[in-house]
């Protein structure tokens, strides 16, 4: 259970950081970011997205389930910022606060210049941002690797 675990929290840094900065259109559309955009966005998520890989191993390797408990909390907490980023806009109406901190552009403007050409399977409620398939994909695997997290953890 260590090594899934391990492998889907750094496979969801890894995919975070492909999707962030490599050209994959129609899946992402990182031609329309800007690149403080995407150097803001590495800065600050990639050193978080990767602790939990780093507690997760300390656990394993000092017999501390304690870690991975942190460690799964943490890639849990990661992973709703995600969803509540992406999805209670879509839902309610309502984008984060956070959402787009400094960067001097509302949600719905970064989301209709950024997102709003990727590949999005989900149905238009009105004229609210929905989640892409690009964000979609990365809390899917930013949950399994919380679970699996928690679930190696038990197992220390």
């Amino acid at each position: 259970m260590f090594v899934l675990a391990l492998t889907l929290t750094l496979a969801a840094v890894a995919y975070f950081l492909l999707v962030t900065l490599v050209d994959l259109y129609p899946l992402n559309n990182v031609r329309d970011a800007k690149p403080s955009e995407q150097r803001t966005e590495v800065a600050v998520n990639a050193p978080m997205m990767t602790l939990p890989a780093v507690l997760l191993a300390l656990a394993a390797t000092l017999s501390v389930p304690a870690l991975g408990y942190v460690a799964g909390a943490l890639e849990l907490l990661f992973a709703a910022g995600g969803l509540v980023l992406w999805w209670m806009p879509y839902l309610t109406g309502v984008p984060a606060p956070w959402a787009t901190a400094g960067t001097g552009t509302t949600w719905a403007e970064l989301h209709a210049r950024t997102y709003a050409q990727t590949l999005i399977v989900l149905p238009r409620i009105g004229e609210r941002p929905r989640p892409n398939l690009e964000h979609m994909i990365l809390h899917g695997l930013m949950l399994a690797a919380a679970a699996t997290i928690l679930a190696a953890a038990a197992h220390l």
